[in-house]
This record gives C-alpha cells, sequence and structure tokens, in this order.
C-alpha cells in the first residue's frame, strides 16, 4: 500500500497543477488507476484502485470484478455471470462480453482494450493489447446466442398478453 499512498500522492498534486487549465477547456480532471503487483516478500499479490481524487480502494475477494468508467452496460453481464469461483480464463471472458456490450452502448467506450495479466507467484506479467478485429468472432458470437436465446425462451407469460389482443394475436 505504500506505493499506492505514493502514487495517489502524485495523482493529486497533478490534479491540483492541472485544475484550472482543464476547467478553461471545460474538462474535469478524471484518471481512475489499477495499481497492483507482488513483491518478493509478499505472501499474496495486491491489486488498489485508485480514484482521481487521489483516494484508493483494495480489490480482494469481496470483490471479484471493478468496473474503471462507463459501468451501466456491462455491469449485468458481470452480475449474472461471475462468480469468485470462476477461473480467471473464465472472468477474462466475461469481461470481454461485458466491454462489447458498453462498447455497443456508450459512445466514449471504443477499441483498444489494453490487458495485463499475472498468475499468483509467478512475478510474470503478459500484457496483450486487443484491437477491433481481433474480437469481431466474439462480438458476433455473442451476438447471435443471445438472440437464439430470446427465441429458445420460455414465453407462455408473454403469450398470454398477446392473446389479449383482437384478431388472434396478430404479430406473435
Amino acid at each position: 500500500y505504500k506505493v499506492v499512498n505514493l502514487f495517489a500522492r502524485q495523482v493529486r498534486r497533478a490534479a491540483e497543477e492541472d485544475r484550472e487549465a482543464l476547467e478553461r477547456s471545460n474538462l474535469k480532471f478524471n484518471i481512475h488507476s489499477l495499481i497492483g503487483g507482488q513483491m518478493g516478500c509478499d505472501s499474496a499479490h495486491r491489486l488498489f484502485l485508485v480514484y482521481p481524487e487521489g483516494n484508493w480502494v483494495e480489490i480482494g475477494p469481496d470483490t471479484p470484478y471493478q468496473i474503471v468508467g462507463a459501468s451501466g452496460f456491462g455491469k449485468p453481464i458481470l452480475e449474472r455471470t461471475l462468480d469468485r469461483r470462476d477461473s480467471m480464463l473464465f472472468a477474462f471472458k466475461v469481461g470481454i462480453l461485458a466491454f462489447d456490450a458498453t462498447r455497443l452502448c456508450a459512445g466514449d467506450v471504443d477499441f483498444p482494450i489494453d490487458v495485463l495479466l499475472y498468475a499468483r507467484g509467478s512475478y510474470e506479467i503478459a500484457e496483450h493489447r486487443y484491437h477491433r478485429d481481433e474480437l469481431r468472432d466474439i462480438s458476433s458470437w455473442w451476438q447471435e446466442r443471445m438472440r437464439r436465446a430470446v427465441h429458445d425462451l420460455p414465453s407462455e407469460a408473454v403469450e398470454r398478453a398477446f392473446a389479449r389482443l383482437t384478431g388472434s394475436g396478430a404479430g406473435v
């Protein structure tokens, strides 16, 4: 947490230094940072979210995911799908789907996606930058699966409402 405190102090300093110039341009200081890692003497890795105000929270077992930025579109996918017992691979797939939903609905969210992976105790990271073409097949697959799920959805309750239409429920 000492590194996070040092970083947070610099975030507050930068916010103060840039505040007037940003406000003159009708902008806000809006940096959200994820800081994580594991030192040789640490028994476990740790991850922190630092807010633009310079305060931070630790992301841990009670926080199976953390959204930075537009959260309303991807959060339902995360809430309905992700469980703390899931593997990192599964969680990563769910994150890709949540990003896809957000990208389609929020005008200020788009590619590329920068990903950093860390395996506990490995002291090794893997970085990858995803571009639109790389995930196009996943997006198309997900779109088709959702449409198929709606077609397969039990519809008796919905059909009861349509049955009230005159003309034998035209358009059902």
